[in-house]
């Protein structure tokens, strides 16, 4: 009898993902969501979602995606958001509050201690995820044997650094003068880190000299500093950009600098405006945004190496085989798993339009509810780990438009 019931709600939740995923409303989406799950039988399950600034293009796309998209396809998900979480305080105290609302899993995008916030969920039920991050090899180690934590999908290291090495192969030249901007990278952000190392290590390769402080200590230094050699000089500025100081004080440097390339490993969003008056050349490890749009048009953006709004869905997709009772089928023997995938990268504005033409879309995803539900168990019960490493690790644009049929 349990199998029929559960074939019965399956064909349910199938009829949304069909007839329902390409639609939107106006209504509260958490409550249109639990309405609808209500209305079909199926369980209604709660998502915590906490992210490091919900004002941050990068996570306005990603909860664009959640809210619009997978929201219509998933009406048995509610998603409970975070506001900006700048500390391990802050994100501990959302933790706890997802656990207080009957979360059953979290998305976490921005982890400043992994251990201590993956202990907190097992002890409260809830599985947790980071669906777009690169975690240090002593971290996830750590971690990767409690059955509570899934894993994580993102470049990984050797991706997060080539990123930034490929985006200074691209704008390094002689008579050039850089700003690098770090980002989170002297604050335990791996990502940032890898990033800036790339850079740094790229620059000193290109001009054939060695900086007196080597590309390690530069990547994670707290104060701004500047190191000249054999014809090379650049500037090493750390700090988050959505905090008003430090994107103020980073304008200032570029406005007052004669500095003629900008390499960044955060969003430049803040600088847009000075960016554009200085007329300095800047690349970006962001995301296809809006402005970075406007910035390629209008010349201020030379290079994007960026991730797209639906890349997060096969994150989404193993957690929600987790809180659905198939969390052991995705395990990579018997551990968390960590899943590829990097960034597409424009050079130019045409580039940049025909990737943003792709990312943006509601409608045409380049991850869309048949990827997904391909990958989730309780919809085709084939589903498994390996189905989801290869999803997931299919992140380029070309294997995502041949996936769509648009080749």
């Amino acid at each position: 009898m349990r199998k029929y019931i559960l074939f019965f709600l399956t064909v349910i939740l199938l009829g949304f993902l069909a007839f329902g995923c390409a639609t939107t409303d106006s209504d509260d989406i958490a409550t249109q969501n639990k309405r609808e799950a209500d209305a079909s039988g199926l369980d209604s399950h709660t998502i915590g979602v906490a992210t490091y600034n919900i004002r941050d293009a990068q996570v306005m796309m990603f909860k664009e995606y959640l809210d619009h998209y997978i929201g219509d396809c998933f009406p048995d998900v509610t998603f409970l958001y975070s506001e900006s979480i700048s500390g391990s305080e802050e994100l501990m105290d959302f933790l706890e509050l997802c656990a207080e609302n009957g979360a059953e899993g979290v998305m976490v995008f921005g982890s400043y201690d992994l251990q201590k916030e993956v202990a907190f969920c097992a002890e409260h039920d809830m599985y947790m995820i980071r669906p777009s991050a690169t975690s240090s090899d002593a971290d996830f180690e750590a971690v990767a044997s409690n059955p509570y934590y899934i894993g994580e999908i993102g470049p990984g290291s050797e991706l997060e650094y080539e990123a930034g090495a490929d985006m200074t192969r691209t704008m390094a030249e002689d008579g050039k003068t850089y700003l690098i901007l770090s980002g989170g990278a002297a604050e335990d952000n791996e990502m940032h880190r890898l990033r800036t190392l790339g850079m740094l290590e790229t620059l000193q390769e290109i001009y054939g000299t060695e900086l007196e402080q080597t590309a390690e200590e530069l990547a994670v230094t707290e104060e701004t500093v500047t190191v000249e050699a054999g014809g090379l000089k650049v500037t090493v500025f750390p700090g988050y950009l959505e905090r008003e100081e430090n994107a103020a004080a980073a304008a200032k440097m570029i406005e007052d600098g004669d500095y003629t390339t900008v390499l960044s490993s955060v969003p430049v969003s803040p600088l847009m405006e000075t960016l554009d008056t200085v007329k300095v050349e800047c690349g970006t490890i962001d995301c296809f945004s809006e402005d970075n749009s406007y910035g390629f048009q209008d010349g201020t953006i030379s290079y994007v190496a960026g991730k797209y709004q639906s890349e997060i869905g096969p994150g989404f997709a193993a957690l929600y085989n987790a809180i659905t009772g198939n969390a052991d089928a995705f395990r990579e023997n018997g551990r968390a798993f960590r899943l590829k995938q990097g960034f597409w990268t424009a050079k130019s504005s045409e580039e940049y339009e025909k990737m943003y033409s792709l990312a943006r879309s509601i409608s045409v995803n380049a991850y869309n509810y048949e990827d997904l539900y391909s990958v989730i168990k309780s919809m085709t019960p084939e589903a498994d780990f390996d189905s989801l490493k290869t999803l997931a690790e299919s992140f380029s644009y070309e294997a995502c438009m041949e996936r769509r049929g648009l080749h």
